[in-house]
């Protein structure tokens, strides 16, 4: 759902399409970097380890949950332990972004962005290594034309607008020519002081007033919204279209039995459902039922993938410099490759490349991507392929078999 500011249902378009670049906080827009559990347990070590160093809390820190209003209050009742907070903080936030939650959507918007040739960057009060430490995860900080974390004085953070003119002047960007991304007051201030038009994310209940409230220019309740528009806005520029995962696997579903893939079910309580069986995948590549056919998942590695119908083969775009350097390297790779079978598949014919844990049936609110075949059993084959020091690839081919009839 799309809540607009003060303005008809057009104002987030009318922004969007002015935006030459796209700033997004990191914590909540991208991910959900604490826990409703940790950012508490959090917030309390950091005051254990105040009072360890025999600092008296002022009454008003004595509760609270957000580790980060710490941090910042520590400049003023006790600056000279400013480093050793934000030291015990950073570990903490690294430890959490070894398993924070992606925020559904989030890569949709970087995949349209990405498309559309417009470029990102995160502007976050969390630490650069936190960040990083995300992002590292599933080689995507290749999306990312700067990464503006916390710096090591807390006055600085957001409200603050330094950081978000700092991603301007990176990008080498007017104010006006950007817009930024965010789910908390201090980040709607911060762009209101650097003169940037800024959308609020409102994911829990009671945000979008309180976004609305502090001046954000659009609300968007759900990211994968914001990347629909996004999408509208801006024509692509990629060679290949690219489907992106959020985690986990991706999965290729005949377009017949499209309904029957069920994603990431909260209906069974024991396991995620189909997503779940995706999950258990072992290596490259595997074989799922879906209702009386078979899927086929692309397993192991959550990277970006295409498809090349000419060749039958899925390109998974591990590791290169960009999106041209790997459209001019699959020729070599396809020649150079060591090929291995891994079972086969049968389809009753075209089908649908997705995210796993999302709904068959509910593909249009989705990145997704037709995979034009013929009916048959097709020989899987699957190759690691490095074409040159700096990128490397995997790819599926599928390969006709003779018909039995």
């Amino acid at each position: 759902m799309t809540i607009e500011a003060e303005r008809p249902y057009d104002r987030l378009a009318d922004i969007l399409e002015r935006a030459e670049v796209v700033l997004v906080d990191f914590d909540g827009p991208i991910c959900r970097l604490f826990g409703s559990r940790a950012a508490p347990r959090v917030a309390a070590d950091l005051r254990r380890l105040i009072l360890s160093r025999g600092v008296v809390l002022p009454d008003e820190l004595r509760d609270g949950d957000d580790p980060l209003e710490l941090f910042r209050a520590t400049a003023v009742f006790a600056p000279e332990l400013v480093g050793v907070v934000g030291a015990a903080l950073e570990a903490a936030e690294i430890e959490a972004a070894a398993s924070a939650e992606t925020t559904i959507g989030a890569f949709d918007v970087v995949r349209v962005c990405v498309l559309g040739g417009r470029p990102l960057a995160i502007v976050s009060n969390n630490s650069g290594a936190a960040i990083g430490a995300f992002l590292g995860r599933r080689d995507r900080a290749r999306y990312f034309a700067a990464v503006i974390g916390r710096g090591e004085h807390p006055g600085l953070l957001k409200p603050s607008p330094v950081p978000v003119v700092q991603a301007l002047q990176a990008l080498q960007v007017a104010p006006d020519a950007a817009v930024l991304v965010g789910d908390s007051i201090a980040d709607i201030a911060a762009a209101k002081a650097a003169g940037v038009a800024c959308i609020g994310y409102a994911n829990k209940p009671g945000k979008a007033e309180r976004l609305a409230a502090a001046g954000a220019d659009a609300i968007v309740t759900d990211m994968t919204d914001l990347a629909g528009v996004l999408a509208r806005t801006r024509l692509p520029v990629s060679l290949l279209p690219w489907v992106e995962s959020g985690g986990g696997p991706l999965i290729v579903v005949p377009s017949s039995a499209l309904t029957e893939w069920k994603g990431a079910s909260v209906d069974e309580p024991d396991s995620w459902g189909d997503y779940d069986r995706a999950c258990r995948v072992d290596g490259d590549v595997g074989v799922v039922d879906v209702g009386d056919e078979q899927a086929l998942v692309l397993a192991d590695e959550p990277a970006s993938t295409t498809y090349l119908p000419d060749r039958r083969i899925f390109v998974r775009w591990l590791c290169a410099n960009s999106e041209a350097d790997v459209v001019r390297l699959v020729p070599r790779a396809v020649e150079i490759a060591d090929w291995e079978d891994a079972g086969t598949w049968t389809t009753s014919g075209p089908a649908e490349l997705f995210d796993s844990a999302y709904h068959g049936g509910g593909l249009e609110y989705t990145t997704h991507l037709a995979v034009d075949l013929a009916r048959g059993t097709y020989l899987i084959r699957t190759a690691h392929v490095e074409p040159d020091n700096e990128t490397a690839l995997v790819m599926v081919h599928l390969v006709e078999l003779p018909s039995s009839a």
